[in-house]
């Protein structure tokens, strides 16, 4: 019987792409976002402006490609990912307003798009 090598979490791919991001020096932050709230906390939260959907990852510094102000990566998992409707109204919403936006399944994926984006080519990094 062939045993299955269980897929990487998206908690697991991020945290790749934040590797990755950090070894390139590129500003960035993770929006936390994601994960169980109860009620009352949920509420404070919101008060405080933590919004549903927002992307997981963003960079905070101009794609050296593309003429966009900032970029921005929602991390899936490698398969069985789903994007939320508000998720979906973000990266609308971003992109509108001159940003780079990503849905990415797994690490690779995510650097590669951010590679395709320009970044990692400075610095004598990459």
């Amino acid at each position: 019987m062939a045993s299955t090598i269980p897929l990487p979490t998206e908690d697991d791919e991020q945290r790749a792409v934040v590797d990755w991001l950090e070894v390139h020096r590129i500003c960035f932050f993770a929006v936390p976002n994601g994960g169980y709230r109860r009620h009352i906390e949920a509420a404070i939260m919101q008060g405080l402006g933590v919004r549903k959907g927002v992307p997981d990852l963003i960079i905070a510094e101009a794609p050296p490609i593309g003429g966009y102000h900032a970029a921005a990566i929602e991390m899936k998992r490698q398969r069985g990912g789903v994007v939320s409707p508000e998720q979906r109204v973000w990266l609308e919403k971003l992109r509108q307003r001159g940003w780079a936006v990503a849905v990415c399944e797994g690490a690779d994926e995510a650097i590669a798009q951010l590679e395709a984006w320009g970044y990692g080519r400075r610095k004598g990094v990459g």
